[in-house]
């Protein structure tokens, strides 16, 4: 994952970050939420692209099966966060699934 400014030029990179992102977000506090599709989780990232914590993956809970994480929407007010995600059982009727986490 790299950061780059307007012109394309590659300002930081982070090498110990292997994700693909499928979509980013950005808390109050400017660090950045990345749906991580490829290795199912939600980062959360500091400045400089720094991976500060694994917010949710497909090992963190039972309950919560997050698979392929697709879409962030992040309540400011609330600090609820939203992901749009695939189903890892395939005997599901709905392809897609929303599951809400608490940032707090």
């Amino acid at each position: 994952m790299s950061e780059v400014d307007c012109e394309g030029r590659m300002l930081t990179t982070n090498a110990g970050i292997s994700c693909l992102p499928h979509h980013l977000s950005t808390d109050s506090e400017d660090q950045v939420l990345v749906a991580d599709n490829s290795n199912h989780r939600i980062l959360l990232l500091k400045d400089q692209l720094r991976q500060t914590r694994v917010l949710a993956d497909s090992k963190a809970s039972q309950n919560m099966k997050l698979w392929r994480p697709e879409r962030l929407y992040l309540n400011q007010l609330t600090s609820q966060l939203y992901v749009l995600h695939s189903s890892r059982n395939s005997e599901e009727s709905l392809p897609n699934i929303i599951t809400q986490l608490s940032l707090r």
